[in-house]
């Protein structure tokens, strides 16, 4: 087996046998993140406090009452064995990565020491479960709670697509092509992480009894590639489909009430005593949120404890996929969470499907089954298929209620529509499209006597434009005065569950991102909102350009548990807004910008070398590594950088054999 990188420092791994490939995939991923790995671990197990201290306990309070590893190795228990080898061979490469290298932040001259315990067979699955549990709805829906308890009926204005998480992706089909061969191309949005929560990878077995040669994009510590791949003949990209597939139900925790089975766990924390964690488990599903003094607490109903099944029976048919059926084929293996899948391959067939486990509720919102079918759609060889978040068809409601607004999508299809022939240069170009088209609702409220010059000319886009600057302006002045409506005042108030949950109870956010929705209202919470955005306009003064005020802000792991870290991310003014399809997402009342697109790739199928790729920093973890962000200006630019598969345009990794 060999290891090969390119010119970015991106692992090509070729082996003979599947196992080989694993084990050098996770070795070479330990080389490059071995901190990351290390806290994504901890995370799973309910662990950081032994290693971060009581900044670490809020968390292990939760994945412990979670089950988070319980059900990963439940989930392990249930692959068939082939692919229980996969993640075996996986963690053997991780463990042997990890004891020939080391990271600043824990073996440094102000490292914090070893991580306890060591990588097992199921933690992949616990670690891609930290990465998804507050991926759904479940967040959302207690801050949806609280607003209809302090609202009533006007809690709706607040729908929206939250802080789950966005993506864009499209496929167009030959006949819109350069090559005349269907191309896929994408970005993921998610909260930005330094290092980046996706690794390039290439994976390439050589026995000519189970041949592959994928690339694609993968969570640190999962072996193979998930979401956004390029298979030779096939190549598929993913967004969030927004699926409802989290519920939480009130349970009683008192003496013969709904609590199933009870135990008591232990939490070390570093520097001080112990901590017990009651666990407690019902037939919905584990008390996440409690009450000790009223005896009530809140259980999470997922499809991940329902069937103790968190998708991996598709890692190896993915690798496997020479064709569109192929990959439908292993999406109905997908559990959590809820995405929609856009493939095409090299006949050129294109096909936008569901994959994912929605439940189907009866009028009491007991589980009672699963959604079958889910939404699937097809188009011709001069079709476009365009998914970002969007409720696409009608038939997708049968996912959800509550979907992100139509406004990347549009603006997608529009771009697509305009556009000549696509090659993949092309198809970055659409992604890196920063024209805001949610902000009509707002300017038309303002007054002719405060219309400032800046927006005569202006195109929407969201740069360094004077115009682009006073929008952002009246924007913020308009969520602040709508904040401090009066009968808002509960909603400003911390939330009641803890810091682990304060993003989803922001309320600024929260107004921000349903903006377009209460400004479509008559008198919302009481408002005038043609005296209030007059006002604010009149607020306006010198406003400061936007990208600078808008920048770059990715979080370490330490700096998510508010520990101290030394940044060594550029913090590179950036364009784009929360609604545009350059994602760079917006925080009312900050100067910096923490979601947006994670990665961005364009798969050509016709050719995989003229494919592109690119995430916002780079592959290596270390600050001190040459691909620590090398790939950083070409991602801030809105472009991606070339997918390389000559073996012999790549180097040999002559250390790791």
């Amino acid at each position: 087996m060999t290891l090969f990188r390119d010119e970015w420092g991106v692992p090509h791994v070729r082996a003979a046998s599947l196992p080989e490939v694993a084990r050098l995939q996770g070795r070479a991923t330990a080389r490059d993140r071995a901190w990351q790995l290390e806290i994504e671990r901890l995370r799973g197990e309910g662990r950081t406090a032994e290693l971060l201290g009581p900044a670490g306990l809020e968390w292990d309070i939760f994945a412990r009452r979670a089950r988070i590893a319980a059900v990963a190795r439940s989930a392990f228990a249930r692959l068939d064995e082939e692919t229980q080898g996969f993640l075996t061979a996986y963690v053997e490469g991780v463990r042997a990565g990890l004891a020939e290298t080391s990271c600043v932040e824990l073996d440094g001259p102000d490292g914090l020491g070893p991580a306890p315990g060591t990588w097992q067979p199921w933690t992949p699955l616990a670690a891609f479960w930290v990465q998804q549990i507050h991926f759904g709805s479940f967040p959302s829906k207690l801050f949806g709670a609280r607003a209809a308890r302090v609202l009533g009926p006007e809690a709706a204005l607040f729908r929206t697509e939250g802080l789950s998480g966005g993506s864009n992706a499209y496929a167009v089909g030959g006949g819109r092509t350069v090559s005349g061969l269907p191309l896929v191309a994408g970005d993921p949005h998610r909260v930005f992480e330094a290092p980046n929560v996706y690794l390039q990878v290439r994976l390439a077995c050589t026995d000519p009894e189970d041949t592959f040669d994928v690339v694609g994009m993968t969570f640190p510590g999962v072996p193979g590639v998930q979401h956004f791949a390029h298979a030779g003949a096939v190549a598929w990209g993913i967004t969030n489909a927004m699926g409802d597939y989290q519920d939480l139900y009130r349970v009683d925790l008192r003496p013969g009430g709904d609590v199933v089975r009870r135990s008591v766990e232990t939490v070390l924390v570093r520097g001080e005593e112990p901590v017990s964690v009651e666990v407690l488990e019902t037939e919905r599903g584990p008390v996440v949120l409690d009450d000790p003094e009223d005896g009530w607490g809140q259980a999470l109903r997922t499809p991940g404890h329902e069937l103790g099944d968190l998708g991996f029976g598709a890692l190896l048919p993915l690798l496997r996929a020479r064709s569109v059926a192929d990959v439908e084929a292993a999406v109905e293996h997908w559990v959590e969470p809820v995405n929609n899948w856009v493939i095409a391959d090299a006949t050129g067939k294109v096909v936008h499907t569901v994959g994912g486990r929605v439940p189907r509720r009866d009028e009491a919102g007991e589980w009672t089954g699963w959604v079958d079918p889910l939404p699937r759609r097809t188009t011709s060889p001069d079709g476009v298929l365009v998914t970002a978040n969007d409720r696409c068809t009608p038939e997708f409601d049968v996912l959800a209620t509550g979907f992100a607004p139509p406004f990347r999508a549009d603006r997608i299809g529009q771009l697509l529509d305009d556009a000549e022939p696509l090659d993949a240069e092309r198809a970055v170009a659409v992604l890196a499209d920063t024209t805001q088209t949610a902000g009509d609702p707002l300017l038309a409220l303002v007054p002719a006597d405060v219309w400032p010059q800046a927006l005569d000319d202006w195109d929407g886009a969201m740069d360094g434009s004077s115009g682009a600057a006073w929008y952002a302006a009246l924007r913020a002045e308009v969520v602040d005065r709508i904040c401090a409506a009066p009968v808002l005042a509960p909603l400003r108030e911390p939330s009641e569950h803890g810091p682990l949950y304060e993003p989803w109870f922001s309320l600024p956010a929260r107004v921000a991102g349903a903006l377009h929705v209460i400004l479509a209202a008559e008198k919302p919470f009481g408002l005038d909102l043609r005296e209030l955005v007059a006002d604010a306009a009149r607020a306006v003064h010198d406003p400061v350009a936007w990208p600078q005020n808008h920048r770059f802000w990715p979080l370490h792991a330490l700096e998510q548990f508010d520990l101290p870290h030394t940044r060594t991310a550029p913090a590179t003014p950036l364009p784009g807004d929360t609604d545009t399809v350059r994602c760079n997402a917006w925080i009312p009342g900050s100067t910096v910008t923490v979601r947006g697109s994670v990665a961005r790739y364009a798969w050509d199928l016709a050719d995989r070398d003229n494919s592109l790729w690119v995430v916002p920093l780079g592959a290596g973890g270390n600050p001190d590594s040459p691909h620590h962000t090398d790939q950083h200006d070409a991602w801030a630019a809105g472009g991606a950088v070339r997918v390389v598969t000559d073996w012999s345009l790549l180097t040999e990794e002559k250390t790791c054999p």
